[in-house]
């Protein structure tokens, strides 16, 4: 009796207890509605009176924010946390919307409370400054016109539309976005040199135009002063705007305004806008030939112009107007505000529908004062379920879903040097995306074939899949992730596998699924720029824990050919090391997998291998030619791969300009072992080869294009990013002599390990190991989609009883510098020389004991280029 007497007691105090809770919770809500409602209709006295009498007056010097937003009719507040109470004092967080039709300004507060007299009080206010000028644009508003004629001009495009509807924004006083319907031409024409051969290449003229039927713009309203020029119908004031031209407004504008300049919102899920500044403007346009376009120009940016095809999302032209190029430059990166020191993350990943759910906590350091966010980059098909802060607090974001990009909000700006977290709950389907980056795409089976296609039952989820908040700019961190997949099932990742764990009991119903799954937990030792696993059903085949820890898995559906991979990974392990420096991961593990593509994919510390399926009764598809398909080497594409752990991950690349860094080296790496490991004859057999591949595709563009060029030909993308970078390693190689070539390339990697290089910094290290002047050889090569045209020849002249032997060189066009190897037969024996070329004139000569025969220049075409 007496336990059941203490039993009750204890229930009933836990039921007053939350009672007590839910009291002070509903005062709470009180406080907020008197707070709400004093703001919204602007009553000051009636705001004030939610504070402590000792702040009303120090409050009233601060109560300005009810008046810069007169036209505000609604005010919203979100509590952002439960309030923290204790006795009669509190803390409340709260995001406060000021808005209208077509204005927002938000606000975060933080609230000390003290209970007085049976109410809640404020006994101190903190204000974040938040957001502030974003707008809520709609096409079509109240104004519209129908005019002679409206001319807009912007650097180097111009569009003209005659007889033309004008669908105005709804800002008021100001003019930040146009739809003109109506017949309309553009004139585009690129004033750098470099983008009109583009153009030329896929539309061959130098410029584009054609007509259209519709533009939509974005801009600012100084912009609209000074660049659109609009003449009106004289004497007509109005026109009657029909019904199916209103709905069709409305359509185009739902199409184009999510594009730019907009962010989705957490709390409302609306879609908010900036506004343009000075010159920046966004033009999208459908041509009837050539369809869909958007013209950008982004006056911070490094290349300030952008042409952009819809179809395909393909970056047409991307350069710096020539105009300015003599000017000082300013541009600003938004990138480097922090650091991302670590993540830890947590995967439940269910291969079935390719369903995630995680948490990712994201370390960061604050790299200036006041910093008062962070932007990053994520999968818009992932749903956020909330994000928080050290405090637990929830956090304010905003989602651009069109390039990728999540907003997250600090309540307080974080100071310089400071250490935070944040915390992201999200979940949601992605079906595993192509890789584009740091990856080797051979080429794939015919498609007209027809056979029952094999199911790929691998999962690989990588940069482009964007599967965790990632960094938006090159950022190296530690990470440690823990992935759930079902039984049967296998997971690798990034880092070293910590533990391994069977989920063999529960807890809740909705947890009984789990049980059978495993639990993998990896931990790196060394910085990566990106994060990676994949999921499938795999066999162990070998493993070398020796010294590096070494393993090979095969999927369960791949028909296993024994082959002594670890062996040869360690061989190229080896040679990597000597030539580069020490292998820069804590492990390697070597992922074979059925795929439709040959090659693989190179991210740190682990590698993938695609073999393509094969049809019953007859064998394995064969792949279509490709500039980087040396699968006739069985060693090519482990080589390769391998070598990105040096080139691509451990060392990364800057911009697209710079990606050569990656694929280029990463080629050369491979081609070098293959060569020590075959010798000179497959060597010269491989380097013939890739000049093939450069000579038929070196006119889409220079080396600095990067991946620019896949958006055009894929083929020449690989042959000039991949194949003619090699070459032109291979003649610095030539240039300065095996010993500092490779001197210059371990300093390299020693200097710029787990950072981001450019091109720059790659040709000042070998400057400073170099006895000449390179900039012109690395001007002609890197920068300029041309090959050497060389004039060539030789005679030969017997005197006093020698032979005189002399060549002659001259480059009537595009100046180069080359090693040139020429090589003859005397008296039966093969003799080679090497000839720097290096100025437009050269002429070489040598006396000889007897009549040279079966004289060659550039026998093994390791110059590209055109010899005659």
């Amino acid at each position: 009796m007496k336990n059941r007497i203490i039993f009750f007691l204890i229930i009933l105090l836990a039921t007053s207890l939350n009672l007590l809770a839910f009291t002070q919770e509903s005062s709470i809500d009180e406080l907020l509605d008197r707070i709400k409602n004093s703001l919204k209709m602007k009553n000051a006295e009636s705001y004030l009176e939610n504070f402590l009498p000792e702040k009303r007056e120090e409050e009233r010097e601060k109560i300005n924010y009810l008046r810069p937003y007169p036209e505000v009719n609604e005010v919203t507040i979100f509590k952002v946390k439960n309030p923290i109470l204790a006795g009669d004092k509190g803390c409340l967080f709260l995001q406060v919307f000021f808005h209208n039709s077509y204005f927002v300004t938000i606000e975060t507060w933080q609230l000390e409370l003290m209970r007085k007299d049976g109410r809640w009080l404020i006994a101190d206010k903190k204000v974040s400054p938040g957001l502030r000028e974003l707008y809520k644009i709609k096409i079509p508003a109240d104004k519209i016109e129908k005019v002679k004629l409206i001319e807009i001009e912007h650097v180097d495009i111009k569009l003209i539309f005659k007889d033309a509807l004008l669908f105005y924004d709804n800002i008021p006083e100001e003019e930040t976005a146009l739809l003109v319907i109506g017949r309309g031409r553009f004139h585009f024409s690129p004033s750098d040199p470099k983008e009109k051969h583009q153009l030329e290449l896929l539309y061959k003229k130098d410029f584009l135009e054609d007509k259209l039927n519709y533009c939509y713009l974005r801009f600012s309203d100084s912009f609209f002063k000074r660049k659109i020029k609009i003449y009106r119908q004289e004497g007509r004031s109005s026109y009657h705007i029909s019904k199916s031209e209103i709905n069709r407004a409305y359509s185009l504008f739902v199409k184009h305004y999510p594009r730019s300049f907009t962010i989705e919102n957490s709390w409302s899920k609306e879609l908010l806008s900036f506004l343009p500044q000075g010159d920046e403007a966004v033009f999208e346009f459908e041509g009837q030939k050539i369809g869909k376009f958007s013209y950008v120009y982004s006056p911070l940016a490094r290349e300030e112009v952008s042409l952009y095809k819809w179809k395909g999302e393909k970056i047409i032209n991307l350069y710096s107007p020539m105009e300015e190029k003599e000017l000082p430059k300013l541009y600003v990166s938004f990138g480097r505000k922090f650091d991302i020191n670590d993540y830890d993350i947590a995967i439940d990943f269910n291969p079935k529908d390719c369903y995630l759910s995680g948490k990712a906590k994201v370390g960061i350091s604050s790299l200036v004062s006041g910093l008062d966010g962070l932007k990053l980059k994520f999968n818009p098909n992932l749903e956020i379920l909330g994000i928080f802060d050290e405090e637990k607090r929830q956090l304010f974001f905003t989602k651009d879903k069109l390039r990728k990009i999540l907003y997250i909000y600090f309540f307080l700006p974080l100071p310089k040097g400071k250490n935070t977290s944040v915390e992201i709950f999200y979940r949601g389907k992605i079906i595993p995306p192509r890789q584009i980056a740091d990856v080797l795409r051979s080429g794939q089976f015919n498609e007209t074939l027809i056979f029952i296609p094999p199911k790929y039952d691998t999962y690989l989820y990588s940069q482009s899949s964007y599967w965790y908040p990632a960094p938006n700019t090159i950022d190296y961190f530690q990470a440690r992730l823990r992935i759930i997949v079902p039984p049967d099932y296998r997971c690798i990742a990034n880092g070293q596998l910590v533990k391994t764990e069977k989920l063999r009991s529960v807890e809740k119903v909705e947890e009984i699924e789990k049980v059978g799954s495993t639990s993998y937990t990896f931990q790196t030792k060394r910085p990566l720029k990106y994060l990676s696993f994949i999921v499938g059903k795999f066999i162990e085949v070998e493993k070398d824990l020796s010294s590096l820890p070494l393993l090979f898995l095969r999927s369960s559906d791949l028909i296993y050919q024994k082959g002594l991979y670890l062996k040869e990974a360690e061989d190229i392990l080896n040679f990597y090391t000597r030539k580069f420096g020490p292998y820069p991961y804590e492990k390697l593990t070597i992922v074979q997998r059925i795929w439709p593509t040959s090659g693989g994919h190179s991210p740190a510390s682990f590698i993938i291998l695609n073999e393509l399926p094969r049809i019953p009764g007859k064998g394995r598809l064969v792949s279509r030619a490709s500039p980087v398909d040396f699968s006739r080497w069985k060693e090519y594409f482990i080589a390769h791969e391998i070598a990105h752990q040096w080139w691509g991950q451990a060392v990364t690349w800057r911009t697209y300009h710079d990606q050569w860094l990656s694929e280029g080296l990463a080629q050369f790496s491979s081609i070098l072992y293959l060569k020590e490991k075959y010798g000179e004859r497959d060597f010269m057999s491989i380097v013939k080869t890739l000049s093939r591949w450069v000579r038929k595709k070196s006119e889409w563009g220079s080396i600095i294009m990067g991946s620019r060029l896949s958006y055009f030909d894929f083929e020449a993308y690989q042959a000039i990013i991949y194949d003619k970078s090699s070459l032109i390693l291979n003649m610095l190689k030539d240039l300065l002599g095996e010993k500092r070539f490779f001197d210059g390339l371990r300093k390299f990697f020693s200097e710029h390990k787990y950072q981001a290089a450019t091109t720059a910094d790659f040709f000042h290290t070998f400057q400073r190991v170099s006895d000449f002047e390179l900039k012109p050889f690395f001007e002609g090569w890197f920068k300029s989609h041309d090959l050497p045209q060389v004039r060539s020849s030789y005679s030969v002249v017997k005197k006093d009883k020698k032979y005189f032997l002399e060549f002659s060189f001259s480059q009537p066009k595009s100046f180069f510098i080359f090693p040139l190897w020429i090589e003859w037969n005397l008296e039966g024996k093969k003799i080679i020389k090497k000839l720097i070329i290096k100025r437009l004139n050269n002429r070489f000569s040598f006396w000889l004991e007897a009549k040279p025969k079966k004289i060659k220049i550039n026998s093994y075409e390791a110059v590209p280029g055109k010899f005659y």
